[in-house]
Formats: C-alpha cells, sequence, structure tokens
C-alpha cells in the first residue's frame, strides 16, 4: 500500500484570498489491472465562500481516465471531466450563472528512442451554462517533443486553443490561440 500527491487538474490551483474560506474533501481510487492498463476515478466537492464580496459557489466533479502501455515504446491515455458548479448569486444581469463541464482528452506518447518522447494530444471541452449566452466549447491540438542529451533535457511544446460558441443563443466570439513554449534542463549529478 502507498500513497502519492494528487495534482490539481489544469487551472484549478488559485491563490489564498482574504476573507474566503474553501472547504474540499477529494477521493481517488485507482486500479492496476496489469502493468500495462492503470484506472483512475477522481471525484471532488467543493464549497468557495466570500464574506466580503459576492461570488460564493460549489462545485462537484468526476473524473474517469485510463492509461494503457501499448508496448515499451508507445503509452496511451484517455480522460473524462464532468464538473457542476453552482453560485449563489445571479449575474449583474440577473441571469444565472451555474454551469455544467463536460471533457475529454486523450495523447499518445511516443519513444522512437530511448531519450526521444513524441506526445501529440487533444482535448475538447464543452462549457453548458444555465445562460445559455455563455455557452462555449474550446478545443486543444497539442504536441509535446522531450529530448535528454547527457545530461541536459530539451523540451517544446506547442498547443493550438479554439474557442466558439455553442448553440443559436451563445454570444461567445470566435477566437484561436497559439501557444508556444521551450523548456531546457541540466543536473549536473546525472
Amino acid at each position: 500500500m502507498g500513497s502519492e500527491e494528487i495534482k490539481p487538474e489544469e487551472g484549478e490551483e488559485e491563490e489564498i484570498e482574504p476573507y474566503s474560506q474553501r472547504h474540499k474533501v477529494t477521493l481517488r481510487i485507482k486500479e492496476q489491472w496489469s502493468d500495462e492498463v492503470t484506472t483512475n476515478l477522481y471525484t471532488a466537492v467543493s464549497r468557495k465562500e466570500y464574506f466580503r464580496q459576492s461570488g460564493s459557489y460549489s462545485y462537484f466533479y468526476l473524473n474517469p481516465d485510463i492509461a494503457w502501455e501499448i508496448t515499451d515504446r508507445i503509452k496511451w491515455y484517455t480522460g473524462f471531466w464532468s464538473k457542476l458548479t453552482f453560485y449563489d448569486e445571479l449575474d449583474s444581469e440577473d441571469n444565472p450563472k451555474d454551469f455544467t463541464s463536460l471533457l475529454a482528452k486523450t495523447n499518445i506518447t511516443f519513444k522512437p528512442l530511448d531519450k526521444l518522447k513524441i506526445i501529440p494530444s487533444f482535448q475538447s471541452v464543452f462549457d453548458l451554462y444555465q445562460n445559455q449566452e455563455k455557452t462555449q466549447t474550446t478545443q486543444t491540438f497539442g504536441l509535446s517533443i522531450t529530448s535528454t542529451i547527457d545530461n541536459v533535457r530539451v523540451g517544446g511544446r506547442y498547443k493550438g486553443i479554439l474557442r466558439s460558441s455553442m448553440g443559436e443563443e451563445s454570444t461567445v466570439s470566435l477566437r484561436f490561440n497559439n501557444e508556444f513554449g521551450v523548456n531546457v534542463n541540466w543536473d549536473p549529478n546525472k
């Protein structure tokens, strides 16, 4: 029996805010079916309360995923996520702010050489607001390449993010963003 740190989902971390409290209960169930296949089920219930301003909310999420090491050079990962968010107040125009997010993501790790990883990825998110003017979808395509040469690890990544409206009542503008990143790590002890 062991333990490991559960890392928050992307965008879940937040700064400590004065005059607020957060209460959160998280459960993770991990099943190692074989050396090649692992499944996880994450779930959480959270409450954020602001004492001197509006904006208090609660959420619940469920996140199953699976990782499959197809060969020693190919690993496939896929996961799903559903999150229901409920706000105590309406927005400034007296519309509800509550929404449901549905997410599906997948990536494949290729290791053509021992010290080279190529990881293409895709993620799709559907944000379904009670106020349908805010309903939107976000598609993210990514590519990450990492290589290790002696004691230097070099990596690069690209993400293309397409955000668009969903449904006739949505007023979300079409937007496409590109993100690039380069990372160099040196470990003199290796």
